[in-house]
């Protein structure tokens, strides 16, 4: 992974927003792909899948991935070509499972207050800073452990355990 990351604002999510209704309930076990992605974001922009670009960036308010981590909703994100979502918090379960997937996820106090849809970020990981290059607002992330990078340049968990096991 890059230490910079440049993408859009493709949407923002508001606190305690569980990643299920991304694809909607409806199809929570759901395991076609094809599906999965004509019906992603349809209760929130019915434009949302052909606006969105590879490399745009995601955003969540405080808690985001709440209730269960079922995979549907971010495997149709990470097929859309989403870079990273950019949060205030995230629930542990759902951290635990994205990050072992591979998703790059990174905490921003007051991110989604900060950025507007469609706003350019760029996010500077060696400096732990996110910049809103449509405003000039100046952002910090958390920072992020190397281990954590290594596991998200790996494409998750499993392929890190491999490239570090004999």
């Amino acid at each position: 992974m890059s230490n910079i990351l440049k993408g859009r604002v493709a949407w923002i999510f508001e606190d305690n927003f569980d990643v299920d209704l991304i694809v909607g309930i409806k199809n929570i076990a759901n395991t076609d792909m094809q599906k999965l992605m004509a019906d992603v974001m349809q209760s929130y922009d019915k434009d949302f899948k052909t606006s969105v670009r590879k490399g745009d960036f995601l955003v969540g308010g405080s808690n985001f991935g709440y209730g269960h981590p079922h995979p549907q909703s971010m495997m149709v994100i990470r097929e859309f070509g989403i870079n990273a979502i950019i949060s205030e918090s995230f629930a542990f379960p759902f951290f635990r499972s994205e990050l072992a997937s591979g998703m790059a996820l990174f905490t921003c106090p007051d991110v989604s207050k900060k950025v507007s849809r469609w706003d350019e970020l760029e996010l500077d990981l060696e400096n732990s800073a996110l910049s809103n290059l449509s405003n000039s607002e100046k952002l910090i992330i958390d920072p992020v452990p190397p281990v954590v990078l290594e596991i998200i340049d790996a494409g998750g968990i499993v392929n890190y355990l491999k490239a570090h096991t004999s």
